[in-house]
């Protein structure tokens, strides 16, 4: 059965949509050090995966996150909340490579995120696979607060969203991103898990339509800001997944869209704060987004290799990758290591 969303836009909503497009553009066109460009995407990973395993009840502060993310150590007694925080960078980094592609979201892109987020949390057999029971999300009381789908159509309707996500072009990505978060929230296709995957879903679905801001855009934080009320926007729609569907989607979209500009404002302040530091009289040398992207993966593992920037940019032939990444050792953001065979470059700035 296909899927119709209800909604409409109103003067409001276009209001801040019209922000978002301001914002968007300041962000995209403000001159920032290459360096620092790959530091705020870093900074966001990290913030990314707080907020979002905290969403979930993650004890682990926000410094406690960088840590374990930088060098996995066992830093406190939850090694269950460090296994959850590594396994979302482990998420986010695939969605980076996977937006690469520009190829819309299939199911396997929602299983492989599934299973990277809760491996070693479930046993192997339900880590990236749909659930084979029902479902009902239930309060500290024991009472039903939402009861989910049939397992037996939970397949025909992840299809049904991805179909329309496809086919509706005209949609401007904010709002389509809304509905994806709160639909694939409604279906509860995993027997856990499914917040965190439907977070990085939605950070892949806005990354795949250039609006996730130079890959630097967090809207866990904003959820997390305010846990109550990120959960009762989306349990208004209703208490089962037939109310929940067929109902008016204006409330969530309006809330998604101005944690979307909130989002967005905060990050706007740290850029036009980066943009302005310039290094003696030399203006501030922007580089492409392929680039950022192999310096964004070569931050974060320390190195990149031939074979890795492949994956990170699949679409680019490998005479070009190796131009650029002889490019960005020539400008000192990368030290070639090892034969000739077998080199790596190495992030060289601090």
């Amino acid at each position: 059965m296909a899927y119709h969303p209800k909604y409409q836009i109103s003067d409001a909503l276009l209001a801040t949509i019209t922000r978002i497009e301001s914002l968007r553009s300041q962000v995209a066109h403000s001159p920032i050090l290459p360096e620092r460009e790959i530091e705020l995407r870093h900074r966001a990973t990290v913030e990314a995966t707080h907020s979002s395993t905290a969403i979930e009840g993650n004890p682990l502060n926000l410094k406690q996150v960088e840590q374990v993310l930088a060098d996995g150590t066992v830093l406190t007694r939850h090694q269950y909340a460090e296994i959850e925080v590594r396994n979302y960078k482990k998420a986010l980094g695939y969605i980076d490579k996977r937006k690469a592609s520009g190829k819309p979201i299939e199911l396997a892109d929602i299983l492989t995120i599934h299973e990277l987020v809760m491996e070693g949390l479930l046993p192997s057999e339900k880590a990236g696979a749909l659930r084979t029971v029902g479902v009902d999300i239930i309060d500290q009381d024991d009472r039903v607060l939402y009861q989910g789908p049939s397992k037996i159509i939970l397949k025909e309707e992840i299809t049904a969203l991805l179909e329309w996500l496809k086919d509706n072009h005209n949609v401007h990505p904010v709002i389509a991103a809304a509905i994806l978060h709160l639909q694939f929230v409604s279906i509860h296709p995993f027997s856990d898990g499914n917040g965190r995957t439907t977070r990085v879903l939605t950070q892949l679905y806005l990354g795949l339509h250039d609006y996730d801001f130079r890959g630097a855009l967090v809207l866990d934080s904003y959820y997390y800001t305010d846990k109550r009320e990120y959960y009762s926007a989306l349990r208004a729609q209703g208490e089962d997944y037939q109310t929940a569907t067929a109902a008016l989607l204006d409330p969530w979209i309006s809330y998604f869209a101005e944690g979307f500009l909130s989002s967005a404002k905060v990050l706007s302040v740290e850029v036009m704060i980066l943009s302005n530091v310039i290094v003696g009289d030399k203006p501030v040398k922007r580089i492409n987004m392929e680039d950022a992207d192999l310096l964004s993966y070569a931050k974060q593992f320390g190195s990149i290799s031939l074979a890795e920037a492949e994956s990170v940019l699949p679409n680019v032939p490998r005479r070009t990758l190796q131009r650029r990444l002889k490019t960005l050792v020539d400008n000192g953001y990368l030290t070639m290591s090892g034969s000739t065979r077998s080199t790596v470059y190495v992030w060289a700035k601090q």
